[in-house]
């Protein structure tokens, strides 16, 4: 296939494109150019590059065009945040298979758990309000073939995962390193659910190669296994060779240890205490994950380690 992948420099991206072109296909890769992928693959080179501000070209009206234009036969979009923008890229295509990147956070908070596809959602926040519009809008149109992958907490080499304290506080790592110390909000019970950029991009192509099973159908995209606050404090505590030191306080005390964008960022993970289901991915495409949880997180922050 000829696809386009639209935002293809970023997390997912950086595995998506060079996996497609290692199957055989031929890939076009819509990016502002301002970012170089987060790692190195020689594949890179068989890419066929184009710059566009896509907000700019939106503002216009002709970025659906300027896809459309690419001539492709399927579109990776993984950078579509509003239905405006879902709309005007779907109304230039026509009938192509369009795979496109939501986001676990359109649910709101977990219920009943492992949360399957089928679950109501009840979201809160401006994004994940968002991104249940735009999956009701892409499964309610007729003019492109489409589907949707939901990833969990993207990690991997180069950033900062959601750490032990559900926030990208770099001092929780660093506390943990030193010594094994971490403080937690209430008892750590609460889940978050972690997902490898390999894994989501896995999961894309998984998308792209099965038509006919992924029309209609939108995918979780995360780890076999969620971990709890306290799991995983105590797992990289261990990991830097310390016994765990943790301590747990109400939340009313732990907002107030924290810069409030983190407190603001520990409320989002663990209001919601995600945990989702993988049986469906396997069920219908045969896509299982490659990377487990521990291992995702691990690499992630050993990474962002060797990086300091």
């Amino acid at each position: 296939m000829r696809v386009v992948v639209i935002g293809g420099t970023g997390h997912i991206g950086t595995y998506l494109v060079p996996g497609l072109v290692d199957a055989g296909h031929e890939v076009v890769v819509i990016s502002r150019g301002s970012r170089q992928p987060y790692r190195e693959d020689p594949l890179w080179v068989e890419v066929e590059m184009v710059t566009c501000d896509r907000e700019a070209a939106e503002g216009d009206g002709r970025f659906g065009t300027f896809v459309a234009d690419l001539r492709p036969d399927a579109v990776v979009d993984l950078t579509c945040f509003s239905t405006a923008q879902a709309e005007q890229l779907v109304e230039a295509l026509d009938g192509q298979h369009l795979v496109h990147t939501g986001s676990v956070w359109s649910y709101g908070p977990s219920t009943l758990v492992p949360t399957t596809e089928d679950a109501p959602k009840h979201p809160y926040g401006d994004y994940g309000v968002g991104k249940l519009a735009i999956e009701e809008y892409l499964m309610a149109q007729d003019r492109v073939r489409a589907s949707v992958v939901h990833p969990g907490h993207i990690s991997g080499p180069g950033w900062m995962p959601i750490g032990p304290a559900g926030n990208v506080d770099p001092a929780v790592i660093e506390s943990l390193r030193a010594d094994g110390s971490c403080v937690l909000p209430d008892r750590g019970g609460e889940t978050i659910h972690h997902v490898h950029a390999e894994d989501v991009a896995g999961l894309h192509q998984a998308c792209l190669e099965r038509p006919e099973a992924a029309t209609g159908e939108s995918f979780n995209s995360v780890c076999m296994q969620a971990l709890t606050l306290r799991g995983y404090a105590e797992l990289v505590a261990r990991h830097f060779g310390h016994e765990p030191r943790l301590e747990f306080v109400p939340w009313a005390e732990f907002v107030t240890r924290l810069d409030p964008e983190q407190a603001a960022l520990t409320m989002d993970h663990i209001g919601r205490s995600p945990m989702f289901s993988m049986d469906k991915a396997r069920a219908l495409l045969g896509f299982v994950p490659k990377h487990s949880v521990t291992d995702t997180v691990l690499e992630a922050i050993d990474a962002w380690v060797a990086s300091q």
